[in-house]
C-alpha cells in the first residue's frame, strides 16, 4: 500500500502535559510490561512488527492439506452481536431491475454502511488508551471525531496479519462445548490447553482462543433469540505478562470482548484491552468463528495452521472488518 502521511495534530495542547509535533506525550508512561520504544519512538504497528518475512515463510510451510477455514462472520443474514448497529446494505442498480425492460447494460452495484467493529474484526492500536496515552506514548487526543486516528490508524496494518496460527481450545480442554458466562481464562488455563493439545506458543504467533460463545450465540440468533453484551467468558488481564513473555503478535477470541466480562474482582473494566493495545501494542481480534477449525484440529490433532487476515486500509480507522482464513 502507498504511504499515507500522518495528519497534523490539533493546534491546542492540554495544560497538564506537553505534546510534541508527532503526537507524543512528554514523559508518557506505559504499564510495567510494555513494548514502548521497542520498534522505534514513532512506531505505529506494535506487535505486527513480529510478523517478519522469515516467520511468514516458515508459517506458510505448515500448509499440508490445503483445507481452508473462514473465521469471519457473514455480514448480513445474522443479527449483529452486541450493542453495535446493524449493517445497512443498499443496491443502486440490479440486473433484476434492468432485465424487465431488457434495454441497455444489465449490471448490479451495491453499497454497505457498516460499523467497522460490528462483525469479525481487528482493533487498531488507536482503539483504546488510558491516562491520556495510547500505545508508544502517543497522546489520546490524536483520535478525534473530525479526523479519526491521526496516529495508529488501522491503515498501518494493510499488509495483513499473516503467520503461524495457534488455536487454544479452552472450552474443549475444560470438557465443555461452551465456557460459562464470566469464565476466567488465566495463564494456567492457557498453559493447560497448550499442553493438552501438544502445541506451543511462539514469538510472532497469531493466538486464537476458543470459548464456544460465538457458536452458541449463532444458534440462539438462528432460533430468534437476541442477546446483548451480557457476561462473557474471556481472557484475564493477568495474561498480559504471559502474552508479552511469548511475544504473541495477535490475540483473537470468539467473543465480543476478548477479555472476561465482568472483570475479575479488583481489575479495572477492559484492563486487558489497555494492557494489550496501549502497553504491548498487541493487536486484538474479536468475533472469530473458530468452531469448524476447532473440530478439524480435534480430529487430526494439529492445532497450528497458516493464518491470513487482511484489514481494510481505512485511513485513520480505529478498527476494521476481517475475514480471516486459516489454512492447514
Amino acid at each position: 500500500m502507498r504511504d499515507v502521511p500522518d495528519q497534523p495534530l490539533q493546534p491546542w495542547k492540554p495544560p497538564s502535559y506537553t505534546v510534541d509535533v508527532d503526537g507524543k506525550v512528554e514523559g508518557a508512561r506505559a504499564g510495567e510490561v510494555n513494548n514502548w520504544g521497542r520498534w522505534g519512538d514513532h512506531d505505529q504497528r506494535g506487535t505486527a512488527n513480529l510478523l517478519t518475512p522469515e516467520r511468514v515463510a516458515e508459517a506458510a510451510a505448515l500448509v499440508r492439506t490445503g483445507k481452508r477455514f473462514s473465521l469471519g462472520l457473514p455480514i448480513g443474514g445474522l443479527p449483529t452481536p452486541g450493542y453495535r448497529s446493524e449493517p445497512l446494505h443498499l443496491f443502486e442498480s440490479t440486473t433484476g431491475d434492468k432485465v424487465l425492460g431488457e434495454q441497455g447494460l444489465q449490471y448490479s452495484d451495491d453499497y454497505l454502511v457498516l460499523n467497522l467493529q460490528a462483525t469479525t474484526q481487528i482493533d487498531a492500536l488507536s482503539h483504546f488508551g488510558a491516562g491520556g496515552r495510547l500505545y508508544n506514548g502517543y497522546w489520546a487526543g490524536v483520535v478525534t471525531s473530525h479526523s479519526g486516528a491521526k496516529r495508529l490508524g488501522v491503515h498501518h496494518l494493510a499488509d495483513g496479519i499473516v503467520g503461524r496460527g495457534v488455536l487454544l481450545d479452552v472450552a474443549r480442554q475444560q470438557g465443555s462445548d461452551r465456557l460459562e458466562p464470566g469464565f476466567v481464562i488465566g495463564p494456567d488455563e492457557l498453559d493447560a490447553a497448550a499442553a493438552g493439545q501438544g502445541v506451543d506458543v511462539r514469538a510472532g504467533d497469531v493466538l486464537m482462543v476458543r470459548t464456544g460463545w460465538l457458536g452458541w450465540w449463532i444458534d440462539e440468533a438462528g432460533a430468534g433469540e437476541r442477546h446483548g453484551y451480557g457476561d462473557l467468558p474471556g481472557v484475564s488481564p493477568r495474561c498480559v505478562p504471559w502474552l508479552a513473555e511469548r511475544d504473541v503478535a495477535f490475540l483473537a477470541t470468539d467473543t465480543l470482548a476478548v477479555e472476561v466480562v465482568p472483570p475479575e474482582k479488583g481489575a479495572a473494566p477492559m484492563a486487558l484491552h489497555v494492557g494489550a493495545l496501549r502497553d504491548l501494542g498487541l493487536l486484538l481480534g474479536e468475533l472469530f468463528d473458530l468452531d469448524a477449525l476447532a473440530a478439524d484440529c480435534a480430529a487430526d490433532g494439529v492445532y497450528e495452521c497458516f493464518v491470513v487476515a487482511a484489514p481494510l486500509p481505512v485511513v485513520n480507522g480505529v478498527g476494521s472488518p476481517l475475514n480471516p482464513i486459516a489454512i492447514k
